[in-house]
C-alpha cells in the first residue's frame, strides 16, 4: 500500500517541470484555479470483478463535479494478476473544501454504498497532499 501513495505522489509530481499552485487566479476569471490539495485513495478488488466496480467507482466519483471545491479527479486502475488496484486522484481548492465533503477528519475514507461486495479489505484512511508543482499542459 505505501508504495501505491507513493506512486501517487510520484504520478502528482515526477512529471510537473513548471508552475506551481501559489500563482494567484486571473482577476477576470479566465483561469481557472489551480488545485491545492489532491486526495488520494487506493482499494483493491478481485480480478474477476475489476471490470463492474470500475464501472461503478466511475459513475460515482462522476458526481465530484457538483461539489464545491472539486477541481477534477481521475480514476487509475492496475490490473495485477489476481487482484486489481484502483486509485482515485480528485483535486480541490482547499482541505476545507474537502472538508465540506468528507466531513471534519479528511484523513478518513468515504466509503461507497457497495464498497463491501467489491472491496478485497477497505482502507480506513486516505493520504492529501499539497499540490506542490503541477504541469498537465502536454
Amino acid at each position: 500500500m505505501r508504495s501505491l501513495l507513493l506512486a501517487g505522489a510520484i504520478i502528482l509530481t515526477g512529471c510537473a517541470h513548471r508552475g506551481t499552485t501559489a500563482e494567484p487566479a486571473s482577476d477576470q476569471g479566465a483561469v481557472p484555479p489551480r488545485p491545492g490539495i489532491a486526495r488520494v485513495w487506493h482499494g483493491r478488488v478481485p480480478a474477476a470483478r475489476a471490470d463492474a466496480y470500475a464501472a461503478y467507482l466511475a459513475a460515482a466519483i462522476a458526481k465530484f463535479h457538483t461539489l464545491p471545491g472539486n477541481l477534477g479527479y481521475e480514476m487509475l486502475r492496475d490490473d495485477a494478476g489476481p487482484e486489481t488496484h484502483f486509485m482515485v486522484l480528485s483535486y480541490w481548492t482547499t482541505k476545507d473544501a474537502i472538508r465540506a465533503y468528507a466531513g471534519d477528519d479528511i484523513t478518513k475514507t468515504r466509503s461507497l454504498p457497495r464498497d463491501p461486495e467489491f472491496l478485497i479489505e477497505a482502507e480506513p484512511t486516505v493520504q492529501n497532499y499539497a499540490v506542490a508543482v503541477q504541469d498537465l499542459a502536454r
